[in-house]
């Protein structure tokens, strides 16, 4: 490459604390890929203890009587949440799975940060929200199993069609919104637009659909001039949803390598081409 290549992500990443999408990223073949994280950290993530204590609550009660029939996770986020917030919450979560209740998750990545704490997973979806509501209720009706109550909790701003597919098919849920994610401006705004402007940016990592939403409130010129390279499906429909224009691509597994073959793909289709600079 005749100049340097630069990759947004939306995930914290420096050499006192390596992200491991940034580390693949900088791994590359491919000389002078840099790396720019802090520029993209968008989000903040406030818990509601009032929310968490429900779930626990919840999850107590159903430890004793068995009558739950699934304990969803949308994310690995939820998880750490849960897991940081509620005492006791693997042994709440083995106790009501051990009493008959279902455990579900969309995506590996979601079902590793159970795995990580010892928890065993029923059902893994692929893709979004409402892959996991219509695989739920497949699960059970190839089983003839009847409905039972379906805890979920996920961020106050997750997208509504899981519960709705779910309430539709007669599951009663109980929703915990026991995060949310905040848009908070770029440490370096002003900076990342002079960047944009300047160099060649090869493209932006977005590593939740939260990430998503809050870069087009505070960055909404990296579209459409920039490719968007997402984890899953989920990342993919918000993009469509709230920036049809812009170029997203799907990586082809949620992982760093997977991520950085999109980045090396991207970069080997500008070989023998001088690098547009700005937007």
């Amino acid at each position: 490459m005749s100049t340097d290549a630069h990759v947004f992500i939306t995930r914290p990443h420096s050499k006192e604390r390596p992200d491991p999408f940034g580390q693949a990223i900088e791994a590359l073949s491919t000389p002078n890929v840099h790396v720019h994280a802090e520029s993209l950290e968008l989000t903040r993530t406030t818990v509601s203890d009032e929310e968490c204590k429900r779930f626990a609550d919840d999850l107590m009660t159903y430890a004793a009587t068995g009558s739950c029939g699934w304990i969803l996770f949308t994310s690995a986020r939820t998880i750490r949440v849960c897991a940081h917030r509620i005492e006791n919450f693997v042994d709440y979560m083995k106790c009501v799975h051990e009493r008959g209740a279902r455990i579900g998750v969309v995506g590996p990545a979601t079902a590793k940060a159970l795995k990580a704490l010892g928890i065993d997973v029923d059902l893994q979806s692929e893709g979004s929200g409402e892959d996991l509501a219509n695989a739920v209720v497949a699960f059970d009706r190839e089983r003839s199993v009847q409905t039972r109550e379906v805890l979920l909790p996920q961020s106050a701003i997750a997208r509504v069609q899981l519960r709705q597919i779910l309430s539709e098919a007669s599951y009663p849920v109980r929703h915990y919104p026991v995060y949310t994610t905040v848009t908070i401006a770029p440490r370096y705004s002003l900076e990342l637009a002079r960047m944009c402007s300047s160099t060649y940016v090869a493209a932006t990592v977005i590593t939740a659909p939260s990430s998503a939403r809050a870069l087009k409130d505070v960055a909404p010129y990296l579209f459409p001039h920039i490719p968007v390279i997402v984890l899953g499906q989920a990342s993919a429909t918000t993009m469509a949803e709230i920036a049809p224009e812009a170029q997203v691509i799907v990586a082809d597994h949620p992982t760093p390598d997977a991520v950085a073959d999109c980045i090396k793909r991207i970069l080997e289709t500008h070989a023998g081409h001088s690098p547009q600079k700005g937007i």
